[in-house]
């Protein structure tokens, strides 16, 4: 039911904490007082009412209608829980085969009465019987119902098997196509390198193309790193450049050398002969 009212107007929280104090004991006038200081309130009371404060009779208006509506609510939703509770207990004491042990107490019933029975179709006995066939009735629903849900999640259980497997599938095939290069080619016709990203991106952002180095200076910048890898000394500048702040760049084709250090103990083939000492100081 739809309200209109002062308090109904006032935000839920507010009106679930003055419930709550209602339920609790709070009386009318210190109702009031917390209620009228909350700006919450105040700015309402401006909006829809002309700043009227709220009364004695709004309070008691709300006491009879929206109060009771929400106390009614409250006792089911606790009454669900604690049938909930229950349900967990139940289910935990039978291991979730409720109806099957109603389905054995109710047999069990049969045979007591069977064993009493002298074989005469009595009034009494036929009583007995249309009682517990009604019984037999209600656990056969409910445990159809158990079986039905059973067999929902054994097709839940199913339908997830097959959907993993699926992706399996769809992965390898996947990795089959990758393997043509026709679909490779395909797959990576829109594949930028990270020098064309950094590109775009100082384009859309106004900024001067990253300067690209002459293939010279590259050159001379891989032969530095091979030679600082293989622990070779650096290259001596050229003449004219005594510091080496101006040396010539190195040549693609000086890029290329021996890495091999000369053994000090053999002659090369342009060294002068060693001289032999002279015999004639001898004695």
């Amino acid at each position: 039911m739809a309200r209109n009212g002062k308090i109904a107007r006032l935000p839920r929280e507010i009106r679930d904490e003055l419930n709550r104090r209602m339920r609790n004991g709070g009386q009318g006038g210190s109702l009031l007082t917390w209620l009228n200081a909350l700006p919450e309130v105040r700015a309402v009371l401006a909006r829809d009412f002309g700043g009227v404060a709220i009364s004695k009779q709004n309070l008691c208006e709300w006491r009879a209608g929206g109060f009771a509506e929400w106390q009614a609510r409250q006792e089911t939703l606790d009454q669900a829980r604690e049938l909930a509770s229950d349900a967990r207990e139940i289910t935990a004491a039978t291991d979730g085969k409720l109806t099957d042990h109603l389905a054995t107490v109710l047999a069990v019933r049969y045979a007591s009465a069977l064993a009493g029975w002298n074989g005469e179709l009595t009034e009494t006995f036929r009583k007995k019987l249309r009682a517990l066939r009604g019984l037999c009735q209600d656990i056969v629903e409910l445990r159809r119902g158990d079986h039905s849900g059973a067999r929902l999640e054994m097709e839940h259980v199913r339908l997830e098997r097959e959907r993993e497997k699926t992706e399996e599938e769809i992965v390898a095939h996947f990795q089959r196509w990758a393997k043509n290069p026709a679909v490779r080619d395909w797959i990576l016709a829109d594949w930028i390198s990270p020098e064309e990203r950094e590109a775009r991106i100082r384009e859309i952002f106004g900024r001067e193309p990253k300067p690209v180095k002459p293939e010279e200076e590259m050159a001379g910048e891989t032969a530095g790193k091979i030679r600082e890898i293989y622990g070779l000394p650096p290259e001596p500048p050229e003449a004219g450049a005594p510091n080496g702040d101006e040396s010539n760049p190195v040549k693609p084709s000086q890029t290329k050398f021996d890495l091999i250090q000369p053994d000090p103990t053999k002659n090369s083939s342009n060294a002068p002969p060693p001289v032999e000492p002279s015999t004639s100081a001898m004695p």
